[in-house]
């Protein structure tokens, strides 16, 4: 996060360079990935810097595993992992819209009148690029890591609870720095403000739990499965599902005051419901669950 922190910086005045010396404003940007970074704020910034050094260290934990080639499952796309992992897709995005429709049927969001119901590319690559990686480093390193020195109920438990802290490590939904008031030190006032929303007791209870659950739902399916299609598949489709809702809604001002908290949150990876949400799906994608793989292969 430190890394991240120092990088974002230069990243992100970087980026407002070339986007004055092209005259792209976030108006009249057209192509990707102009369009993507005319719109993106420094938080947004700070997020990929982070990632960036996360990956960057990935050479060093591979090192760390002495070529141990037990850390991976199997990745071929076998039929039955394959069929898992779609089913899981379907399951995770569809009882998540379902959960976004009820929502909206009782005001706590509203329709965005420019929302595009037809925009389902975007929330599609966006969910199984970030469920591919986070289940390759999740499900994959880091459980075969903890696995060589404690038990498996034990390294799902470590793995699933790193996963929860990494992804709660987030600044407020209302801190922001505006663009003309970005400075060298502007990455660590994230820092700062990540680790001062850990005093409220009502969004832990509303995100990190849910996220919690998240992460044992798709290390549950990693285990017993022997493959990591079956988590990509829950974990992409809740993504997908997370950010087609976001595009086509509104937020109420009661939502946005807080008021629903722990139950419902901003988005629907927020609150208690959606943690019911998530129980229910990892257990209705269980009853197809069979081990795709040999049992050298976990």
């Amino acid at each position: 996060m430190v890394g991240g922190a120092l990088l974002s910086v230069p990243l992100y005045l970087g980026a407002q360079t070339l986007l004055q010396s092209l005259h792209i404003t976030a108006e009249n940007a057209r192509t990707w990935p102009m369009t993507e970074i005319a719109k993106a704020d420094f938080e947004r910034f700070f997020n990929r810097a982070v990632l960036v050094c996360a990956l960057m260290g990935l050479p060093l934990m591979l090192r760390a595993s002495r070529g141990n080639d037990r850390l991976l499952p199997l990745l071929q796309p076998h039929t039955a992992s394959i069929r898992q992992g779609l089913t899981g897709f379907v399951l995770a995005a569809g009882l998540l819209l379902l959960l976004g429709w009820t929502y909206c049927r009782t005001g706590v969001y509203l329709l965005n009148p420019k929302g595009s119901w037809t925009a389902m590319g975007q929330p599609i690559i966006a969910g199984l690029g970030a469920a591919t990686v986070e289940e390759i480093l999740f499900r994959g390193i880091i459980l075969g890591l903890v696995l060589r020195c404690m038990s498996v109920r034990a390294a799902m438990l470590w793995t699933t609870f790193i996963f929860a802290f990494v992804h709660f490590l987030k600044p407020p939904e209302d801190f922001s720095i505006p663009a003309d008031q970005v400075t060298w030190h502007s990455g660590l006032d994230i820092i700062g403000a990540i680790f001062g929303h850990f005093g409220n007791l009502d969004f832990i209870l509303a995100e990190f739990f849910t996220l919690f659950v998240v992460g044992w739902v798709v290390v549950q399916a990693r285990i017993r499965t022997g493959s990591l299609w079956p988590g990509i598949g829950l974990h992409a489709g809740w993504v997908f599902g997370l950010k087609y809702f976001s595009a086509l809604t509104l937020g109420s001002k009661a939502l946005r005051h807080g008021d629903y908290l722990p139950w419902i949150g901003l988005n629907l990876k927020i609150g208690l419901v959606p943690l019911v949400i998530v129980l229910f799906t990892g257990w209705l994608a269980s009853l197809g669950w069979q081990k795709s793989v040999s049992p050298s292969n976990n």
